[in-house]
């Protein structure tokens, strides 16, 4: 089931069922199903898209649009670069292998199967690919970045970190 926040404490039931579920700062929903399905929310339509491709885990940022699938692929949503509320066009596999990744403001960050952290370097509007992965010390086991402000993620053993962005020029 897929809630909605009123504000006031109140929830409101929406159409849908999704297991991994993002929101972007521009109210950008994207999700997936249990069948691994991606769909995106249009506010233009009131109904939820489908968008082809197949994943396990979705993150929507100014970054745009990122999956992990089942194989721990990583792929890029071609025109969602700067968090438009557009389904894109096709998807670009990006180099590596994550079990969960976060975009944000010029920034991505992930995971991989081994808990360790990644930032992908040189990530913009003329290359939202950027160019590589770079390891960053400590072990998460999942992630998500606030703009370019700060990383937030839990370990293994649950206890959460918070980390402001500092980024290698």
């Amino acid at each position: 089931e897929i809630y909605t926040y009123l504000g006031n404490n109140q929830w409101k039931r929406i159409s849908g069922a999704l297991t991994n579920v993002d929101v972007s700062d521009k109210d950008n929903v994207w999700g997936v199903n249990r069948n691994q399905l991606i769909f995106r929310y249009s506010r233009s339509e009131n109904k939820w898209q489908h968008v082809g491709g197949r994943a396990i885990q979705i993150s929507v940022g100014e970054a745009g649009v990122w999956v992990v699938n089942e194989n721990h692929d990583i792929y890029y949503r071609a025109g969602t670069y700067g968090d438009v509320d557009t389904k894109g066009s096709h998807w670009v596999n990006v180099s590596g292998k994550l079990k969960w990744v976060s975009s944000g403001s010029d920034i991505v960050v992930g995971v991989n199967a081994a808990d360790e952290i990644y930032y992908r370097e040189e990530v913009s509007s003329t290359n939202p690919t950027g160019s590589r992965w770079v390891k960053v010390p400590g072990r998460l086991m999942q992630i998500d970045v606030h703009k370019d402000e700060y990383v937030v993620g839990t370990n293994s053993a649950n206890h959460i970190y918070k980390s402001p962005v500092a980024l290698r020029t």
